[in-house]
């Protein structure tokens, strides 16, 4: 019984996305913003513990604002974040439209593909990150994103099937065997790979400063970067009003190179982290506050091991 109401659910979810999708692309996107900005509303008044999430994790960042502040940045955050959603949908069946997204140093990209040995575009969950990854492959990129596999096998390999047709290769974040290869192969046909790098990793990577406070950070980019000689470049995309965006490409980020390859991987992630954080200090809307950040800390055991906290935060409980 149990399997079958988990099959028919997913049925029912499967249904309701494909449903979502056909009207998101067939809507106008003024209808698409405005059905976002109701949904948002409702989510921001219904949904108790996201909004809490997002209220601790911005009074963590910006203790100085007031909270009728971050009351505000929370709103907006949650609100863009599901109008993001129906913009994507929207702009993946009306690709006439990307026209109307901007890039900025275009040539960082361009410069670090003629090396010849890849690019890892590290990211975050910010601004309307899936419309940057559809812009990219649109202009010509050869594109490859890092995904979490969903845990509908269906639901998964439609929007798998969407991303393909729009010119975005997918590879799954596990099994892990299988993320090195791809993304090591993807890297040494001279593709971009983007992976976000701004959620929490739990006892896996290391800690480092994230607004003053210690953060599961990974640091599997950087790894990937050392043994295949990437470029690390730095792409994220700012909302600029309805329909208007603009990608922002930054010049390419060198790492902490130390005497230990454990201490350069810290090093490094310590140092791209910062980045990411200050994207955020500049338009802190556009991040994804309801994640948890700082949900995992450090136990004495990390704490005591070398080179798996930097020590520019105390290793806090």
């Amino acid at each position: 019984m149990r399997n079958i109401r988990r099959f028919t659910g997913r049925k029912i979810s499967l249904f309701f996305f494909r449903l979502f999708t056909f009207l998101a692309g067939n809507l106008s996107l003024e209808c698409n913003y405005c059905i976002g900005s109701f949904l948002g509303a409702v989510f921001y008044a219904i949904a108790l513990r996201h909004r809490k999430v997002a209220l601790d994790s911005l009074k963590v960042a910006f203790p100085q604002k007031s909270l009728q502040e971050r009351n505000r940045i929370a709103r907006e955050s949650i609100t863009l974040m599901i109008q993001s959603s129906f913009e994507a949908i929207h702009f993946l069946k009306n690709q006439h439209k990307l026209s109307n997204i901007r890039i900025e140093g275009r040539q960082y990209l361009d410069e670090a593909l003629k090396q010849g040995r890849g690019v890892i575009g590290f990211t975050a969950h910010f601004g309307n990150f899936p419309l940057m990854d559809l812009k990219l492959a649109e202009e010509g990129y050869p594109v490859n994103i890092v995904l979490r596999p969903m845990r509908d096998a269906q639901a998964g390999s439609y929007v798998y099937n969407l991303c393909a047709q729009a010119g975005i290769k997918t590879i799954l974040s596990y099994p892990r065997e299988k993320v090195v290869k791809d993304t090591i192969d993807a890297l040494r046909a001279n593709n971009l790979v983007i992976i976000q790098m701004d959620q929490n990793f739990g006892t896996g990577g290391v800690w480092v400063d994230f607004f003053g406070k210690l953060a599961a950070t990974p640091v599997g980019p950087i790894v990937f970067s050392l043994r295949t000689k990437a470029v690390m470049l730095p792409i994220y995309m700012v909302r600029e009003g309805m329909g208007s965006h603009c990608i922002k490409i930054l010049p390419p980020q060198e790492l902490a190179i130390a005497d230990e390859t454990r201490e350069t991987v810290l090093l490094s992630a310590a140092k791209i982290t910062k980045v990411i954080e200050g994207w955020i200090k500049e338009y802190p809307e556009q991040w994804a506050w309801i994640h948890r950040r700082w949900k995992s800390r450090p136990s004495e055991k990390v704490k005591a091991a070398k080179f798996k906290v930097h020590n520019s935060v105390e290793a806090d409980g």
